[in-house]
């Protein structure tokens, strides 16, 4: 109980006393309903509050775990996301320390997004101090030759590395800040190619919640020489959820 609560805790952000308040509270919650129904209609109708409480349980399990075992169905796991980035409207890019540095995988992406219209960039302050922002925004934007309106484009920079939440907020407002200037969810991606572990699992998150696919540049791994294939980078998506891109697109868990 101590492990799972300190997982709960750790993963979700939620204090492990507010877990075990709410599952005692839950736990009186259904002994005081049994036994008033008890009381009330004796046996059956004991068992009729049981049978009630099992099935909207399964019902809402049967729910969660629909929408959850088709995003991990390995047939739509790590496919091809080359494609579909051509026709990305928004993007939303982690930015790492060495975001800018030469060969960078930013320059890449601006390069495959033709469709290209609103950009946001979660960055933390250390990226800020060290001047990768406006190199992303400056030089790398003008070698790619695409041009972006000012007022499409956002920076949210104050994330800690390591704070998940802040980049999961973060990411969550880009992804609202995209839909009021009209683009669907299927027209968005989040680039998680770069910046620390947990600021991709916070745009997991926000992602995930959003119905928003995330992507990240990956290439084949030479064994032997123990380092990237050259000429096998592509863009991949983590778990795909739209056939297309675009207003008519639809589900593949339809």
């Amino acid at each position: 109980m101590r492990l799972a609560l300190a997982r709960i805790r750790h993963v979700a952000g939620i204090p492990s006393g507010l877990v075990a308040a709410a599952a005692l509270t839950f736990y009186l919650l259904v002994n005081a309903l049994t036994t008033w129904s008890a009381a009330m209609f004796g046996e059956l109708g004991l068992w009729s509050t049981v049978v009630v409480a099992a099935t909207v349980t399964a019902v809402l399990f049967a729910r969660w775990q629909r929408r959850f075992a088709a995003s991990l169905d390995p047939a739509r796991v790590d496919q091809p996301g080359t494609a579909k980035l051509v026709s990305r409207r928004g993007v939303i890019v982690l930015v790492g320390l060495d975001s800018a540095d030469p060969g960078t995988t930013f320059t890449r992406l601006l390069a495959t997004a033709n469709r290209l219209e609103y950009l946001a960039l979660i960055a933390t302050p250390q990226s800020e101090v060290r001047g990768v922002v406006p190199a992303l925004l400056g030089p790398l934007m003008a070698v790619s030759g695409r041009t972006v309106a000012a007022s499409r484009i956002r920076v949210w920079d104050q994330n800690e590395a390591e704070a998940m939440g802040d980049v999961e907020q973060s990411v969550t407002e880009a992804i609202e800040w995209m839909g009021r200037h009209g683009l669907h969810v299927s027209e968005m991606v989040v680039d998680v190619t770069k910046g620390r572990r947990s600021m991709a699992f916070g745009a997991l998150i926000a992602a995930d919640r959003a119905d928003v696919e995330v992507q990240y540049l990956a290439a084949d791994w030479h064994h032997l020489d123990n380092k990237p294939r050259p000429g096998t980078e592509g863009f991949s998506v983590v778990s795909e959820r739209w056939e297309s891109v675009g207003q008519d697109a639809a589900r593949l868990d339809s």
